[in-house]
Parts: structure tokens; sequence; C-alpha cells
């Protein structure tokens, strides 16, 4: 079987161009699935590919560490975007590992749609869209609440911006962004009180724009971009609802 799984390897891409049109190379056959399944463990410590495993770890340093698919826990694990139970001829081709946290491992599991074709996004092979499509809303009423949620855009085809709600709806993001945003604006309070003493409402519009623009650096559509911006542009909060923060929990 060397020459069809090397036939395999060069296939990736268009497999996940469009993964409808192929089958694994081990389908109907348990004998060649576990024995390609087995070769995943030749990356463990002290075995012949170990050096693989650990250039492959070294790729995420580019990103300090940091998940590709939530953008905030650092990797501890390899992910197969293709699995490896629905694809055994991929178990050990590095395009096919991807760097993840412990979370979004364990959630992403066995996902492989091959009757609608939509995949996740590959950290290597896709770019998420650059179009503002991911919204954080603000309500200061007796607490802040923090929501996050996804508009489709004119400018964003509907298979693509399917396959983002579907990585949301997988990776549970809306639920853990809204954390990390609880997380965010706690460690951020002395900030926002001693800018609003000192400059006012402007004062404090002005720095949430800029820590809005810092954050986009990252992606237009990265979580924290997203809640920032909708603090800069939230009157309420910027007049000095902040301060509902120091009182009461937010959700």
């Amino acid at each position: 079987m060397r020459t069809g799984i090397i036939d395999a390897y060069g296939n990736y891409e268009d497999v996940l161009r469009d993964i409808r049109r192929f089958t694994s190379l081990a389908h109907g056959s348990d004998v060649l699935t576990k024995i390609l399944l087995g070769n995943y463990a030749l990356l463990d410590r002290g075995r012949p590919l170990e050096d693989l495993r650990n250039s492959i770890f070294r790729t995420a340093l580019s990103r300090n560490s940091r998940c590709p698919l939530c953008e905030r826990a650092q990797v501890c694990a390899l992910d197969h975007f293709l699995p490896k139970n629905h694809f055994p001829e991929y178990s050990i081709l590095a395009d096919n590992l991807i760097p993840v946290c412990e979370r979004c491992n364990r959630l992403k599991g066995d996902e492989c749609d091959t009757v609608d074709g939509l995949l996740m996004f590959h950290a290597y092979f896709d770019e998420f869209p650059d179009i503002e499509i991911l919204f954080a809303e603000v309500n200061v009423d007796n607490v802040v609440s923090i929501r996050y949620s996804l508009h489709p855009s004119d400018e964003i085809d509907n298979f693509t911006f399917e396959r983002v709600k579907k990585q949301f709806k997988i990776l549970g993001l809306f639920d853990f962004y809204q954390m990390e945003a609880v997380a965010e604006l706690t460690d951020q309070i002395d900030l926002y009180d001693e800018t609003y003493d000192s400059f006012g409402d402007s004062g404090l519009w002005s720095t949430l724009g800029a820590l809005a623009r810092g954050a986009e650096r990252k992606g237009i559509n990265h979580w924290k971009a997203a809640l920032y911006r909708a603090l800069s542009r939230n009157a309420e909060f910027c007049s000095g609802g902040y301060r509902k923060l120091l009182a009461t929990p937010m959700n």
C-alpha cells in the first residue's frame, strides 16, 4: 500500500477542498485501518518519529503557543484535522497534525462532515474570514453582560459562513469567549477607572478604541477585538457604566 499512501498524501489538499469526492484508502478494510492507525504510536517519545512530533509543536511557538482553534489556551495535544479514525492514511502526515489545546482537541473529536463537506477551518490551509462577522453585545443594566454572536456579510459566501457557524458550535466558542471576556474586563477594571477619572468618558472611549485596534492585529474576528469594539461603541459603558463591574458579577 506504500504507493497508495504516498498518492493520498499528494491528494491531501484536494480532499480538504471537497471531501465529498473522497473515501479513505482503508475504507472497508479493518486490517489496513488497524495497521495505519498503529503508525501514530511512532510519534511517541523514544520512537522513530519523535523528532517529527517535536518539530510540529515547535510551529506553535510562532503563535506564542496559543491554540489556533480558540486563540486562547496553550497547545498541548496534536489534533488530526481529518480524524485518523475516518482517514487513517493521514495519521502521521504532518500537514494533518495541528497543535491545539486539550479543550479544543476533546470537543472537535472525530468531527468530519463527508456528506455536506462542511469542514472546520484548517490552521495551515485555510484563512478565517477577514470581514467582521463576530460581534459582542454589551448590555449595561443592573449588571454588565456580554453576549457573542455571528452575523453574515454580503462579502462572505454562504458556504464559508456555514463553516464558521459549525466551528463555533462544535467548539462552544460563544460561551467560551463570554467567559474570557468576563476575565478580561475584570482584569482591566483599574485601567478603566483611572482613565475615566483622568479624562472622562471621551478618554475611556479613546482607550477602548485603541485596545480594539490592537486586538485586531490578531484578526478582525478575534474575540478580544469584537469585545473592545463593542465596549467602545457603548455610550453607557464609557460614561461610567463600567463601574457596575465593581459591584455586580457579570454574565
